[in-house]
């Protein structure tokens, strides 16, 4: 008996499984190119959904640049802090999503 994973959730089941316990798909009647099929499109939700983040990361990013530095700001007041923190924040996750992506690009 061996482990492997599911084509559509990804989870690891056992070779032996009639029906993936996590996500219900029935594996018993799936022909091997099925199921090559829908490991490729887990795989590809999987990289969208990073292209996704990566974006909305960069979008806060910017948008607390823009809030900081094209309105008249106090240096000192919490609409800076904010600001600041909206572009520490937008930045680390843009590294992070980017990451993941070239994970996930170099599993596949």
């Amino acid at each position: 008996m061996a482990i492997i994973s599911c084509p559509r959730c990804g989870k690891k089941i056992s070779d032996k499984s009639q029906t993936c316990q996590h996500c219900q798909l029935d594996l018993s009647s799936m022909s091997a190119e099925r199921k090559h099929h829908l490991a490729i499109e887990a795989q590809d939700k999987k990289i969208q959904s990073a292209l996704n983040q990566s974006m909305l990361a960069l979008i806060l990013f910017l948008a607390g640049f823009c809030f900081l530095y094209f309105w008249a700001l106090e240096p000192d007041g919490y609409e800076a802090m904010v600001s600041q923190g909206m572009i520490a924040a937008g930045f680390l996750w843009y590294i992070y999503g980017r990451a993941r992506l070239i994970y996930l690009k170099r599993k596949k």
